[in-house]
């Protein structure tokens, strides 16, 4: 399994939410997408650009309470996700 989502960044497993893993059609787990981004074998937002993304995570982060250096980090990492990689 990844260690986070391969969509935004979110951890996969946490201590706090426990499995966060999306679903596929027949309801198993997926082990790369989170539940937020994927749920019954379709992204949520399917049209969801990069820069939709970004925007998507950085407010996540700022309500959470994180840093300008987690932020930053966050926006640094999207790219290397595998929904994003090839676009």
């Amino acid at each position: 399994m990844k260690k986070q989502c391969q969509s935004c960044g979110m951890p996969l497993q946490t201590k706090k939410a426990g499995d966060c893993r999306g679903t596929e059609k027949d309801g198993s787990k997926t082990n790369k997408w989170c539940e937020l981004c994927y749920k019954n074998g379709t992204f949520t937002g399917p049209n969801c650009t990069l820069d939709e993304m970004k925007k998507i995570v950085d407010t996540a982060l700022v309500e959470n309470g994180s840093g300008r250096i987690m932020r930053w980090m966050a926006q640094q990492q999207l790219p290397r996700l595998e929904r994003w990689k090839n676009k």
